[in-house]
């Protein structure tokens, strides 16, 4: 077995950068994305995208720096389920959508994977 002790500390800042930071590019992207939102007509959506992007940049950077890393994973992994539901609706698509969908629900997928494998730990 490996005794690389920096390995696990860089993969929680890695994932944990990655909410983090898409967490607080949605406010840069802020009218597009909540115009994204009321188009599938979920209800308050500047109201919800601040709240998630909010909840991305707070649990992101919690898991980042290993701070109640169990609990930011479980809440990411919830939070990816509910928006790959909300927004990759791959069942409704058609051709190239679809397959851009299938495509983000499995990278989704596979990050749900190792959140919940952090916050079984």
């Amino acid at each position: 077995m490996f005794a690389h002790h920096w390995l696990a500390p860089l993969g929680y800042a890695l994932l944990g950068l990655y909410y983090a930071l898409n967490g607080a590019l949605h406010f840069r992207h802020f009218a597009r994305l909540s115009g994204a939102l009321s188009a599938r007509r979920i209800p308050c959506a500047g109201a919800t995208l601040a709240v998630g992007s909010i909840f991305q940049l707070v649990a992101g950077s919690m898991l980042a720096l290993q701070l109640h890393a169990g609990f930011a994973a479980l809440g990411l992994a919830v939070f990816t389920v509910l928006a790959s539901l909300l927004m990759l609706d791959f069942w409704r698509a058609t051709d190239a959508a679809r397959e851009a969908a299938l495509r983000a629900w499995q990278a989704n997928l596979a990050l749900t994977g190792a959140l919940l494998v952090i916050a079984g730990c």
